[in-house]
């Protein structure tokens, strides 16, 4: 039998002119609209908010313009939570700007304390992210000449 992923991935309501007033504070808080693909319920009109770290949530905010028209609103807005293999608990976040913050001192210790489909599904979605950077990287080359 194969192993598990061990993940969440958050697609959050991104409000740019909003989220950027968190730009100078330790976290973010975002909208969680879908938590691993199924929607999640407001109540009573209030969405709850998930408090995620900056900087690299800042640098999603400030991207989100940009990459949307590229990598779709989805991934655009697409926050991956990976887990230990062993406690469960998150220990890395990927971003769809490709940052990483994890609670890990090496990529070596990283890789280690994920299983192997979790390995694996991070692998692929850097690769994913990498791509539509690149078409981002590109389409500003374009524009600068």
């Amino acid at each position: 039998m194969g192993s598990k992923k061990n993940k969440n991935t958050y697609v959050v309501k991104i409000i740019p002119h909003l989220n950027k007033q968190f730009s100078l504070c330790n976290e973010t808080p975002l909208a969680v609209v879908k938590l691993n693909g199924k929607p999640v319920q407001e109540d009573a009109g209030w969405m709850r908010t998930t408090h995620f770290p900056n900087p690299a949530t800042t640098t999603m905010v400030e991207m989100y313009d940009e990459l949307k028209p590229i990598m779709g609103e989805s991934l655009a807005s697409t926050i991956i939570e990976y887990q230990d293999k062993e406690t469960k608990h998150p220990i890395a976040l990927l971003f769809p700007t490709n940052e990483m913050l994890a609670r890990c001192n090496s990529v070596e210790e990283l890789t280690q304390r994920l299983n192997h489909a979790t390995r694996h599904d991070l692998e692929r979605q850097i690769k994913i992210r990498n791509k539509y950077l690149n078409m981002l990287s590109m389409k500003n080359k374009e524009k600068t000449k």
